[in-house]
């Protein structure tokens, strides 16, 4: 009597059902990965503008804290606004010295700008360092609170008792800051 031998190993279906489960579970796993990875771009996104947004805060907050009733020499306005841009004289402390600092708010091109000109009392044609400090904004309000709130402030000799900021953003989130000066 003979023998038939038979082969080992697996047969083609065998290799093909092992190769499609293999792929499934692979897609799988690639979905919860690119899902994470997504997830973990937005937070990061949306930590950078919160950030930016607080540290758009912290200036106004101190600018406003610290607003002196001091003007440059070249100009007679305490606090003046123009249109959307509000300029004032604040203390700003660097390495360990107090100095007065002529600063400016301002949107430009979906841009919230602070400018800050290098002395209080420099000639009239010298510009201002213009820092970008938080972007994508869609629009900015002003308003201002001396015996009551105005949208705008008409008298640049005297300082308003508090200034409340709305900064709307392009995404439709709106910020509303008020602040109290000294």
């Amino acid at each position: 009597m003979s023998k038939v031998q038979r082969q080992q190993g697996f047969t083609l279906l065998e290799i093909m059902i092992a190769l499609a489960i293999f792929a499934v579970i692979s897609i799988l796993a690639w979905q919860t990965l690119d899902g994470a990875m997504r997830t973990s771009t937005a937070s990061d996104e949306a930590a950078t503008k919160v950030t930016a947004l607080q540290r758009t805060y912290n200036l106004l907050s101190r600018d406003f804290y610290q607003q002196q009733a001091r003007a440059p020499r070249n100009e007679p306005d305490l606090f003046r606004q123009v249109d959307d841009a509000l300029e004032l004289t604040t203390l700003n402390g660097v390495s360990g010295t107090v100095q007065l600092e002529r600063v400016r708010w301002r949107l430009e091109e979906g841009r919230l700008y602070r400018d800050v000109w290098p002395v209080i009392d420099s000639p009239a044609d010298v510009k201002p360092d213009e820092v970008p400090i938080v972007s994508e904004v869609k629009s900015l309000a002003w308003r201002f609170y001396r015996q009551g709130w105005q949208k705008s402030w008409s008298d640049p000799t005297h300082l308003p008792d508090g200034v409340e900021l709305t900064l709307t953003m392009e995404n439709g989130d709106t910020w509303r800051w008020v602040f109290t000066t000294p």
